[in-house]
């Protein structure tokens, strides 16, 4: 019994990376998308999005049943619970991308239109925070989920640097509202998906540690 037990939690491991797998080919094509600007990938970020749903709701139901049955304790109590955590996170990240789609739709009569820097400069740290936050979780290595929490402030900056600039820009009429607002709001998706790729980090840290680290200082900015 504790052999097959072993080996639903191999296979349950499995299916998270799956759902990782998922997420990240739906962050590629929101970066895509607004680099490119070309709206006809939301078909397929829509049909990654809802496969994202189902895969998710599926691991939920695994976690949720072995948890019922074997009553783990120990590592891999706490393997099963930063697994279902980590599943909803990856799927809320492929929402935010669903969003972002939905953004650059509603602003398609502004398009081409320059996407400002910052924003380039959000994607990539998306991309690494949630790379290596995924990667403690597989390695059970504690540095790269350390490095994730430690990007989270630099999204938080860049997300302030371009609502205040482009509020500034629409209260001057120096830019179309709508497009202004359509920055805005690109730049809260963004940052609400390293919010998600750094809480992801946390449930590593967990995972390795046995301890919770969401209200600690231990990586909080470094001046």
């Amino acid at each position: 019994m504790e052999r097959n037990f072993d080996l639903q939690l191999k296979e349950l491991k499995e299916n998270i990376f799956r759902l990782y797998d998922i997420t990240n080919r739906v962050l590629l094509l929101s970066e895509e998308l607004i680099t490119g600007q070309n709206l006809l990938l939301g078909q397929e970020i829509i049909f990654l999005e809802r496969k994202s749903d189902q895969l998710e709701t599926e691991l939920q139901k695994k976690a949720t049943t072995l948890l019922a049955l074997h009553q783990p304790v120990a590592r891999d109590l706490r393997l099963l619970l930063s697994s279902m955590n980590i599943a909803h996170e990856l799927e809320r990240i492929a929402d935010q991308c669903l969003n972002i789609w939905q953004r650059m739709e509603e602003s398609q009569s502004f398009i081409p239109f320059k996407v400002p820097s910052e924003i380039y400069g959000m994607i990539e740290l998306v991309k690494q925070m949630l790379a290596q936050s995924m990667e403690s979780f597989q390695t059970e290595d504690l540095e790269p989920a350390k490095s994730s929490i430690r990007q989270d402030h630099f999204l938080d900056d860049l997300k302030l640097l371009v609502t205040n600039r482009y509020l500034e820009q629409i209260k001057k009429k120096e830019i179309t509202p709508a497009l202004g607002v359509t920055f805005i709001l690109l730049s809260r998706h963004l940052e609400k998906m390293g919010d998600l790729a750094k809480n992801i980090a946390e449930e590593a840290y967990y995972l390795i540690k046995g301890e919770f680290i969401k209200h600690l200082q231990t990586f909080k900015r470094q001046e």
